[in-house]
C-alpha cells in the first residue's frame, strides 16, 4: 500500500495543502512549525485514527475552525485504488473507504498499516512499564485486529472485580468467578503479546548479525505481576496473602494490566545502562522488526520517521536508510534541514523532496 496523494484540511498548523506523492522514499524538510510533524500525524491519524501526540481530536483542529478532514489516495500491491475520507467535527467523527463508511480502527486494519517513529518513543525505553503494554498492544492489534476485542473484554472484566473489592464483597461468589476470568484473560493476553515479542527479539537479532560489525545482542523478556502458575487452581491456592493486599487497597494486583517488558541491551538493562544513541538504535530496530513482521504475516504498510535521524552518524544512518529501502514499502522522513550527511545520502536515493515553509 502506498499514498499516492493527501488532502488536510484544517488539520494542525495547515488550512488547505494538498500534496502528490510520487515515490516510495520522501523526505519532508522544513523549520520548525512548518508542520512537518503535522503532515506524518495526518498520515498516522489515517491507520489508528488517533494522534500520536494528543488523544483529544479537537486539539488537531485548526485554531480558526471547527472541524477538520483529511483524504489520501492510495494504491495496494495489486495496483487496486482507495480513497480514504476522515472528518471530524463537533464531537463526531465520519470515516468513509470509497465512500463506504466504517466504524472502527478494525473496519481499517485490513487496508492501511502505519509504523511510526518519534522522539517520543524513545520513552518505550526510558519510560514506565504502561509506555511498553501501550506499544506491544498497538503492535499486536496492527498484526492481529482481533486483540482489541480481547483488550476490551479484559477491561470490562477488571472494572467489575475491581468494583467488588471497592464495596469489600470478596468472599463472595462471583468475585471469585470474575477472578478466574482475569486469569484467564490474562494468560490469554500475555499469550498473543509473548508471541509477538519473541518474533521481534528473533529479527532484531537477525538484523544486527546481518548489519552491524558488533556483537551486540537485544533481549525482550516479559514479565508478568503475580501469574507464575501454570493453571489457576495453582493460582488460587498460591494467592492468599496477594488476596488480602487485594483487599487492603481494594484494587486488582494481579493481571496483564501490570505487566511489563525488560529490554537488554549486551544483558544489562538499555533503560539504565545503553547509551541515547543505542537507545535509538535499539528502538529503530524493533520498530524494523515490526515492520518486518507485518510484511511477512499480514502484506504492506508505511513507515512514518519524523526526525529520528539526525543524531545517527553517516555510517548508521546509510546502514539504516540501506536497511529501510529492503523492507520495499513507502518511507516517510521529516528533518529540520534540507542539507546534512543523512539528507544529502537520502537524497541520492530517489527521494521526493518536499519543502514545507511557514
Amino acid at each position: 500500500m502506498r499514498i499516492q496523494h493527501i488532502q488536510i484540511k484544517n488539520f494542525r498548523c495547515f488550512e488547505d495543502v494538498s500534496l502528490n506523492i510520487e515515490k516510495p522514499i520522501v523526505l519532508i524538510s522544513g523549520e520548525n512549525g512548518s508542520g512537518k510533524s503535522s503532515l506524518l500525524e495526518a498520515i498516522h491519524y489515517g491507520c489508528y485514527l488517533r494522534s500520536f501526540r494528543t488523544h483529544l481530536p479537537k486539539e488537531l483542529i485548526h485554531f480558526d475552525a471547527d472541524n477538520f478532514y483529511i483524504k489520501m489516495h492510495m494504491q495496494s500491491n495489486d495496483q487496486l485504488d482507495y480513497n480514504l475520507q476522515i472528518g471530524f467535527s463537533g464531537k463526531k467523527r465520519l470515516v468513509k473507504i470509497d465512500e463506504k463508511a466504517i466504524t472502527s480502527y478494525k473496519d481499517l486494519a485490513h487496508l492501511y498499516r502505519i509504523i511510526t517513529i518519534t522522539e517520543d518513543d524513545l520513552s518505550i525505553i526510558k519510560g514506565g512499564p504502561e509506555v511498553r503494554r501501550l506499544f506491544i498492544d498497538q503492535a499486536v492489534s496492527l498484526q492481529f485486529p482481533e486483540f482489541i476485542m480481547h483488550l476490551k473484554k479484559y477491561r470490562h472484566i477488571l472494572d467489575n472485580r475491581n468494583a467488588f473489592l471497592d464495596k469489600g464483597l470478596c468472599g463472595h461468589e462471583m468475585f471469585t468467578i470474575w477472578t478466574q476470568q482475569l486469569w484467564e484473560q490474562s494468560s490469554l493476553i500475555q499469550k498473543y503479546r509473548i508471541g509477538l515479542l519473541e518474533e521481534l527479539q528473533n529479527r532484531t537479532n537477525i538484523l544486527l548479525s546481518n548489519w552491524f560489525n558488533e556483537s551486540i545482542v537485544i533481549r525482550l523478556d516479559y514479565q508478568q505481576k503475580k501469574m507464575k502458575e501454570t493453571s489457576f487452581d495453582l493460582f488460587m491456592d498460591a494467592s492468599y496473602d496477594l488476596f488480602l493486599l487485594e483487599q487492603r487497597y481494594k484494587r486488582s494486583l494481579f493481571g496483564s494490566h501490570l505487566d511489563d517488558i525488560s529490554i537488554e541491551f549486551c544483558h544489562k538493562t538499555s533503560r539504565s545502562f545503553a547509551s541515547r544513541g543505542q537507545q535509538k538504535l535499539i528502538l529503530m530496530l524493533l520498530k524494523i522488526a515490526q515492520m518486518q513482521t507485518i510484511l511477512h504475516h499480514n502484506g504492506s504498510a508505511i513507515f512514518l520517521l519524523d526526525d529520528f535521524m539526525t543524531d545517527f552518524d553517516p555510517i548508521k544512518s546509510k546502514i539504516l536508510i540501506g536497511i529501510l529501502q529492503s523492507l520495499k514499502s513507502q518511507l516517510f522522513f521529516t528533518s529540520p534541514s534540507a542539507q546534512g550527511p543523512f539528507e544529502d545520502f537520502l537524497l541520492t536515493q530517489d527521494t521526493q523532496h518536499i519543502k514545507l515553509t511557514m
